[in-house]
């Protein structure tokens, strides 16, 4: 487990060179000292902390209070408050911040590390609730566009605003899950031989800012044994998901994948009229591990695309 960043924002030298000891010896990582409530908010937005140690009592024109509410509009960082008061005004605006924890001086080592740990474990669940709670929204936005769509049409049809070779209009499937999962990339490959030897993409979303892989020449063909997925077949098959990272890839086309932030991988094969039509990798742009609920929220995802394919097909 990566090692907490801290971000000690204290005006006493002494105390804040007491709570660095501390925290080193601890294990933790300081992620900068701010004597002031201006500097802290500049160093949060510049140095993103896992946690921040906030003295209430700050001088300069911004007091921990002020500065805490002032870095969570546009950040989700936990805040303990390093107080010497107990003033019932001064906590009643803490607690506005809700705040994870409070450290009342002068402080022990024991304070400090188990308040630390509750409050990183706390904001810990607190994300993964969000995620879950986002991921069961978009799937459940999608599924109701995919009714919408078969009820008004019986057909899905191709969104005209898109470049023939992007994706049809199953896109807001993807692009709902891939923001809701926090994901680089969803993309989509059509196996173009018997085979399945070859593939071409065909369906993409990307976050905003990266690069559309479908511009790319090489995806217009591409040898399917070059994904590193071969040993995987059976388990793609009877839909099960295949991880990967990008160590996978061969290497001819490993270093081009990787600049369209190919790192870590969930792929599933997507099943059109019960008959194998082409893969979907997940794609994370950082190194990491799937939980099983993301798995099955992309296992559902996979299920509706190949659905609305082959409601499109049929309209041709």
């Amino acid at each position: 487990m990566a090692v907490a960043r801290i971000l000690i924002v204290e005006d006493e030298r002494i105390v804040a060179e007491d709570l660095r000891r501390t925290l080193t010896s601890l294990g933790y990582e300081i992620a900068g000292i701010a004597g002031e409530g201006e500097n802290a908010i500049a160093q949060a937005e510049e140095k993103r902390p896992d946690l921040i140690l906030m003295d209430i009592m700050l001088s300069g024109s911004l007091d921990g209070i002020s500065a805490a509410e002032r870095i969570q509009l546009t950040l989700d960082i936990p805040v303990i408050y390093v107080t010497a008061y107990a003033d019932e005004a001064i906590l009643a605006r803490a607690k506005k911040t809700e705040p994870l924890g409070y450290i009342v001086k002068p402080f022990t080592e024991r304070e400090i590390r188990s308040n630390i740990e509750i409050a990183l474990y706390r904001h810990r669940m607190s994300q993964e609730i969000k995620k879950r709670d986002a991921i069961l929204l978009a799937l459940g936005s999608g599924i109701e566009w995919f009714l919408r769509q078969f009820a008004g049409s019986h057909r899905i049809l191709p969104r005209s605003d898109l470049p023939s070779q992007v994706g049809p209009g199953y896109l807001p499937i993807l692009e709902s899950l891939g923001n809701a999962m926090d994901l680089a990339r969803i993309d989509i490959f059509r196996y173009d031989t018997p085979d399945r030897s070859i593939f071409s993409l065909t369906g993409e979303w990307t976050f905003q800012g990266s690069a559309a892989l479908v511009h790319n020449p090489l995806v217009r063909r591409i040898n399917a044994a070059s994904f590193g997925i071969e040993p995987h077949r059976k388990d793609l098959a009877r839909g099960a998901a295949v991880t990967i990272g990008i160590c996978d890839f061969g290497a001819g086309i490993r270093n081009t994948f990787a600049a369209y932030r190919f790192t870590s991988m969930a792929v599933f094969e997507i099943q059109v009229q019960e008959k194998p039509y082409g893969l979907i990798f997940f794609v994370d742009g950082k190194e990491r591990t799937w939980p099983a609920e993301e798995i099955e929220a992309m296992h559902i995802a996979t299920n509706i695309i190949g659905s609305a394919i082959g409601l499109s097909e049929k309209r041709d």
